[in-house]
């Protein structure tokens, strides 16, 4: 072993018996095994496949058709702001009287937002105008109205009497849910009171017809005769006529602000995986 060699060696030695140099390996030691077992330690809201499914299908009952993937987006973003709410909820303090879901969210949103002052008349007038869309009525129908309540008490031929201007009192049930006269059905009370199924030969049956039409049966075994008394176009409304309504809508998105800034807040604090419909998740 020639000096250079033997020089060499004796300063490895040196350098291996050196502290510093097991306190370094033992730290990087340390951080390599926590960066490699490390666990995200936030709090998990997991959004299954069930879930969306049970909350897209209860949707496009009510709109009739599928929905958008945008739709499907703010709706999964909705069940992931009440998620947080609830949970945030009892993190605050309110699980102690308040163990029911809904009680839960009507106190988290009256906590960020509670403190909201009435609007002035200036600022209903300024956001109504900006807003119109808003309150601007679907269109609908006034439609006359003849119940029963089983199959079984409806007569034979009762269309036919109808059609020929029988006078429609006559027939049917008194019903405490259902009227004679059903004003205002827009698609969405349709779908409401009759189910999605039964809603789309109501509306298809009525959209160019004004005879009477049916039987429709409704998920509750109630069959219904309708016909078409009125329709009524999109409109908006005078801004007195609605005064109260307007303020409802400005307090809604003053504290839907005020929503969104909470969560912006909160919501780094968990860790978000939506599932898709083929089983994968998406975690944020």
């Amino acid at each position: 072993m020639t000096d250079n060699s033997a020089s060499a060696s004796s300063f490895f030695r040196s350098i291996i018996r050196e502290p510093l140099l097991h306190f370094l390996v033992l730290a990087a030691l340390i951080f390599a095994c926590q960066a490699i077992f490390a666990q995200d330690k936030r709090e998990l809201i997991l959004v299954d496949a069930a879930t969306q499914k049970f909350l897209f299908d209860q949707e496009e009952e009510l709109s009739l058709r599928p929905l958008t993937d945008p739709e499907k987006s703010e709706i999964v973003s909705g069940f992931v702001e009440e998620e947080i709410l609830v949970r945030e909820a009892v993190k605050r303090g309110y699980s102690d009287s308040s163990r029911v879901r809904g009680l839960l969210l009507q106190n988290m949103r009256f906590f960020i937002s509670g403190n909201l002052p009435e609007p002035t008349e200036e600022q209903l007038k300024a956001f109504f105008e900006e807003n119109q869309d808003k309150f601007e009525s679907p269109p609908s129908v006034d439609l006359d109205h003849v119940v029963f309540n089983s199959a079984d008490a409806v007569p034979s031929d009762l269309l036919q009497q109808l059609n020929a201007d029988a006078d429609p009192s006559l027939f049917g049930e008194t019903d405490f849910v259902f009227s004679r006269t059903l004003k205002n059905m827009d698609q969405r009370r349709i779908v409401q009171a009759f189910g999605g199924a039964t809603a789309k030969g109501v509306l298809a049956a009525l959209e160019d017809s004004v005879a009477w039409n049916g039987p429709f049966v409704s998920p509750t075994g109630t069959v219904h005769f309708l016909r078409v008394k009125r329709k009524n176009p999109p409109k908006v409304p005078e801004f007195e006529q609605v005064k109260d309504w307007i303020a409802t809508q400005w307090l809604a998105s003053k504290s839907r602000e005020m929503m969104e800034e909470e969560m912006r807040a909160v919501e780094p604090g968990y860790r978000i995986e939506i599932e898709d419909i083929a089983g994968d998740s998406t975690g944020g």
